[in-house]
């Protein structure tokens, strides 16, 4: 008998815990337009909920914060991640479930299952901020072409205030004037998804 949970397994898990969680990145960017194959499903929840996560996974492995918080319960095919955050001399970025994103989650199916996910403006944002690349296995640039692309009509203003709101710094400011960029480039019809950039 297989061990490993499917998606139907850990949203019962969460939802029977009363702990909010969306999907996000990769699996979310694939609801928003992007075609690439699903290998995996990340699960956003809030940072203060990490040690309850764990506690429903007691199978998963867990990697913890420099404070010892649970940052990260990993199973197989799942990541279930307690909050982001990307630290530069200048500034520290937090990327979380708040209320702000929990009043916008949509849902969609993923892997066969309704699920919640993040709002289309934070993962477009969250993957222009992380920016890797296939040398590291990541597509995040060609997803948020992909995402623009499939959605003309973002909200901006919560774009830009989900930037301001997670912290400034140099790495958030080229991430929103990448994004912007694209974003004129598409409503002038000089940028075209072949274009890779």
């Amino acid at each position: 008998m297989a061990s490993n949970l499917s998606l139907e397994d850990v949203a019962r898990r969460l939802d029977q815990a009363g702990i909010a969680w969306a999907v996000f990145a990769g699996a979310a960017a694939s609801a928003y337009g992007a075609t690439r194959p699903l290998t995996d499903v990340d699960i956003l929840i809030a940072s203060t909920d990490g040690e309850r996560v764990a506690t429903l996974f007691p199978k998963g492995e867990v990697r913890q914060r420099e404070d010892g918080s649970v940052h990260i319960v990993q199973l197989p095919g799942f990541d279930l991640v307690a909050g982001l955050a990307w630290h530069q001399a200048d500034a520290t970025y937090v990327f979380d479930l708040d209320d702000a994103m929990a009043a916008r989650l949509q849902r969609h199916e993923i892997a066969g299952v309704p699920a919640p996910v993040i709002p289309p403006e934070d993962n477009i944002l969250f993957k222009a901020i992380a920016g890797r690349g296939p040398e590291v296995g990541k597509h995040d640039w060609e997803d948020v072409q992909a995402m623009m692309a499939h959605l003309p009509a973002l909200d901006w203003e919560y774009l830009r205030w989900r930037a301001e709101a997670g912290g400034s710094g140099r790495r958030v400011q080229q991430a929103l004037a990448r994004l912007e960029a694209l974003r004129s480039g598409m409503e002038s019809g000089e940028w075209r998804m072949e274009n890779g950039d």
